[in-house]
């Protein structure tokens, strides 16, 4: 079961997207089940300058 705060990023996520020119990227989850996510990240004078993720797969309430 996922928390109200879940379900509230979920309904109105924040750093969504992707970065055409990133410096780093990472995909993580499983694509047997369908759930994935890659993380994207541009990095200006060794701190971080934007950040992202792009889901994939589906959210339910149990």
């Amino acid at each position: 079961m996922y928390s109200d705060k879940v379900f509230e990023h979920f309904r109105n996520p924040k750093n969504i997207g992707e970065i055409p020119d990133a410096d780093g990227a990472g995909t993580v989850g499983n694509p047997v089940c369908g759930d994935l996510m890659t993380i994207m990240i541009k990095v200006k004078d060794d701190l971080i300058e934007d950040i992202k993720f792009k889901p994939f797969g589906c959210a339910r309430r149990q």
